[in-house]
């Protein structure tokens, strides 16, 4: 029997399709002898994004574990095998190189950087492995990945909202951008040129730093010097977040600032780096459904839900993990399962046609319904972006404020 929990995840044709095994009596007991489905997880579980690794092994491993009690994916229990990617897109290709040809996984999960996933989609592509990925780089087309989708908003998604939070709500007529050299945050970088110029905010200046940087001050004085009214920052890190902070706060700049999703994503490692105070003046975008406004009643709501599963899975290391993150490949593991049962079989290219077809009948934690079509393999729509502040500072439930209610 599924939780009743678990029942609000999916809807409508969703969960007649993501239950077909557990709802015909029987069915689970008839097929329990075949051979489980191998799960590849790709991550950085080193270097400098060891932390997308951390948070997303557990949601892989909180997510099979619910479905296994469930009946598993086509009535077969689900193995976990995992790869390092060790934050290098060359050690990536290796570990996709052995995770499909070598283990002969059905199905992938990761990785959780653009650069990454852009080095290692040909491998997926030869193998027409079904994957899910949290990438956002514009590069990543039905083209370049025919069986792969994104649990993230694309690189021009995010950045329409970045813009027009500036034109709309803070009026703003000059910015300057920092971001880092990952693929999907260059992807945004370009979409928000286009963006900005469309809504006549000056763009002031552009500065990149490398991956592994902790110290962007050099970069942060030549942004200064161009006087914006506000501070784009892209990250792809909480890291490198708090080392952009804290630079701005031993500057004693007091510029506002807007980000990205990661600005308000990975908050604990922020705090960490720059101390909660650095917080102040900051904006980012998020998901609707991870926010709250004033009068919102407390408590209901699929993340809070979702954190308290975490914190009952892993109660150890609950305090270490980024809840965001953790959705993210949570619901990446879901609409996996619904896909292939969808498609009835495991096989990328009906795996793929299931869900341009299919993904709106799909609810996630963080964002219902899900999107994607035959030009888009974007799950996240635009109408699931909202800008919050102040993430380390959670409401009771886990959710964020909200900005502008």
């Amino acid at each position: 029997m599924v939780p009743s929990r678990r029942k609000a995840l999916y809807a409508g044709v969703s969960i007649a399709l993501a239950m077909a095994a557990t709802s015909i009596p029987g069915a689970s007991f008839a097929q329990s002898n075949q051979e489980p489905i191998k799960l590849g997880f790709l991550s950085s579980f080193t270097g400098a994004a060891n932390q997308s690794g951390f948070n997303g092994i557990v949601a892989v491993n909180l997510a099979v574990k619910e479905i296994n009690a469930a009946g598993g994916i086509l009535g077969r229990q689900v193995r976990v095998l995992q790869g390092d990617d060790q934050s290098d897109p060359t050690a990536a290709v290796t570990e996709m190189r052995r995770l499909v040809q070598r283990e002969k996984v059905d199905a992938m999960i990761g990785p959780i950087a653009s650069q990454i996933t852009l080095a290692t989609i040909p491998i997926l592509n030869e193998g027409k492995v079904p994957s899910i990925s949290v990438t956002g780089s514009a590069a990543m087309t039905p083209a370049l990945g025919p069986y792969h989708f994104s649990m993230l908003p694309s690189a021009d998604t995010q950045a329409e909202a970045i813009a027009n939070y500036l034109a709309t709500s803070a009026h703003a007529k000059s910015v300057a951008i920092i971001h880092d050299a990952g693929a999907q945050t260059v992807s945004t970088v370009d979409a928000l040129k286009r963006d900005l110029a469309k809504r006549n905010i000056e763009l002031k200046g552009a500065q990149e730093y490398a991956l592994t940087a902790t110290d962007m001050t050099p970069q942060m004085l030549s942004l200064r010097r161009t006087n914006p009214e506000y501070l784009i920052v892209l990250t792809g890190t909480g890291s490198d977040t708090g080392y952009i902070l804290k630079n701005r706060e031993e500057m004693g700049w007091n510029i506002k600032v807007v980000g990205n999703n990661t600005v308000v994503a990975q908050a604990v490692n922020t705090v960490k780096i720059a101390g909660a105070a650095a917080y102040k003046d900051v904006v980012a975008v998020n998901y609707k459904s991870v926010t709250h406004c004033q009068n919102d009643p407390v408590g209901g709501s699929e993340f809070g839900k979702l954190k308290d599963r975490l914190r009952e899975f892993d109660s150890a290391n609950y305090a270490r993990y980024a809840p965001l993150v953790v959705a993210y490949i949570y619901d990446s593991v879901y609409a996996l399962k619904a896909g292939l049962e969808g498609a009835k079989k495991v096989d990328g290219p009906a795996f793929a046609t299931w869900m341009e077809a299919n993904a709106g009948t799909l609810k996630g934690v963080l964002s219902s319904p899900l999107l994607a079509s035959k030009t888009s393999h974007f799950l996240i729509s635009s109408a699931a972006l909202v800008m919050a502040e102040n993430p380390h500072q959670l409401r009771s439930d886990g959710q964020m404020k909200r900005v502008g209610c």
